[in-house]
């Protein structure tokens, strides 16, 4: 029998010790989507910023922040009852919409990346009352969370990571990502709303079967009756962190012996320090360079790495090969990674006062007077740009990494280039950060 669960509501400075650790930012964004647990999560931080006040000691900043992906009619209205809330509770709310065409398939995926981009670019823009500070992202991910991810990522045979228990601290796009609740369970979340007598909205999607994560929700009865519980599989997930941060750790060490991290967007790595290590630390290393240099959230399936790294240590990379947007070429003593010209991102429009992240490996923003241009590649018509000025360029960087710099456009003119120190005359402001090394 699976044991009896408290049913004792959370409080505002339970809340802030579970925050403490995590060491949160002077500003947070808090996701509300105005289900149970995110709605908790926002009465739960007004409640700790008020019973920090009145003990006279300061709080962060907080907005609420509801993402529409105007996939569903009721969306508009929900985000609504959301700002109705957080306005209540004093807390300044902002709704981020996702723009554009929808895909036709693997939808919940391609809404989660958005969610995701939406939420982290409002975090880095350094918006709310004047301050300039990035923000961290919290969220209300929960201990029945836990479990049904540890089942989901089980059921799609995952390894050591894909098992491993969500961490309460993670940086995304260059944003720490906050789960204070992640030791939770949801009931207890539940009967907070409940106790203060507060409303929240329910999803449909949260019972419709057609998505795996309900299906393995009304498993998990069937499972504890055989004793996997709740807790037991978050234990196991747990342990599995536990090996996943060895695992990391092996890796972070190689990774300052072996590779030369480059501002310009790529790297250069040491191909001998590759060749005695184990397997699973060099898989890991090339995951992490074709992850970092391609900007994509995750690294590639695990066959692809397997054959890049026999390349590798075969010394059979030629004349370059591609993976996930990289481009692996071989330099003599060590290989290069660089990001693929064909794979770099669309142009994205950049306005003064909105940093985003382009082509998921730069940091980009306009400061000083509003204006705005088109973030895009350098690409080869910029690089000739740039050499028609007679500027000099970096002797030890190749033309490929020039060309998939970012760059400020307006239509056809060459604007900004920050790291060939190309700036038209009267262009704005416009800087750009690699953030592939964390």
């Amino acid at each position: 029998m699976a044991p009896v669960r408290s049913l004792r509501a959370l409080t505002g400075p339970e809340l802030g010790r579970l925050l403490r650790p995590l060491d949160p930012a002077p500003r947070l964004g808090v996701a509300v989507s105005g289900g149970a647990d995110s709605t908790a999560l926002m009465l739960l931080l007004a409640e700790w910023r008020d019973w920090m006040e009145a003990r006279g000691k300061g709080s962060p900043k907080i907005t609420v922040l509801t993402v529409d992906h105007g996939l569903r009619p009721e969306a508009a209205e929900e985000a609504a009852q959301v700002a109705t809330w957080a306005a209540a509770l004093s807390l300044p709310h902002k709704v981020l919409t996702w723009e554009g065409t929808k895909p036709t398939s693997n939808l919940q995926a391609e809404a989660r990346t958005a969610r995701y981009r939406l939420l982290t670019d409002w975090c880095r823009s350094g918006q709310g009352r004047g301050s300039k500070a990035r923000a961290d992202l919290l969220t209300a991910h929960h201990l029945d969370d836990q479990a049904e991810t540890f089942l989901i990522r089980l059921q799609r045979g995952s390894g050591v990571d894909g098992l491993s228990a969500m961490a309460p601290v993670r940086i995304h796009q260059g944003v720490r990502l906050l789960r204070p609740l992640l030791d939770v369970p949801q009931e207890r979340l539940k009967t907070t709303l409940l106790k203060a007598g507060h409303a929240w909205v329910d999803d449909p999607s949260n019972t419709d079967e057609r998505f795996l994560r309900v299906q393995v929700r009304k498993t998990l009865p069937v499972l504890e009756e055989l004793g996997l519980t709740r807790d037991r599989l978050v234990s196991t997930a747990k342990a599995m962190g536990r090996a996943r941060a060895g695992l990391e750790f092996s890796t972070d060490v190689l990774e300052r012996k072996a590779v030369r991290w480059q501002p310009f967007g790529f790297a250069d790595v040491e191909t001998a320090r590759l060749a005695d290590v184990p397997d699973e630390i060099a898989l890991r290393l090339l995951g992490r360079l074709t992850q970092r240099v391609g900007g994509a959230d995750y690294p590639p399936r695990l066959a692809s790495l397997e054959t890049l790294l026999e390349a590798v240590r075969g010394d059979a990379l030629g004349r370059g090969r591609t993976l996930g947007g990289v481009k692996f070429t071989s330099r003599m003593t060590h290989f290069r990674v660089l990001r693929e010209a064909s794979a770099v991102g669309e142009g994205l429009e950049l306005v003064s006062g909105s940093p985003l992240v382009w082509d998921g490996r730069f940091d980009v923003r306009l400061t000083g007077r509003k204006t705005s241009g088109t973030v895009r590649a350098l690409g080869r018509a910029g690089l000739r740009q740039v050499k028609e000025e007679g500027l000099p360029l970096p002797s030890d960087v190749p033309k490929l990494a020039l060309e998939t710099l970012p760059a400020l456009w307006r239509e056809d003119e060459l604007l900004v280039q920050p790291q060939l120190a190309f700036f038209a005359t009267g262009a704005p402001s416009f800087r750009s950060r690699f953030i592939g090394q964390i």
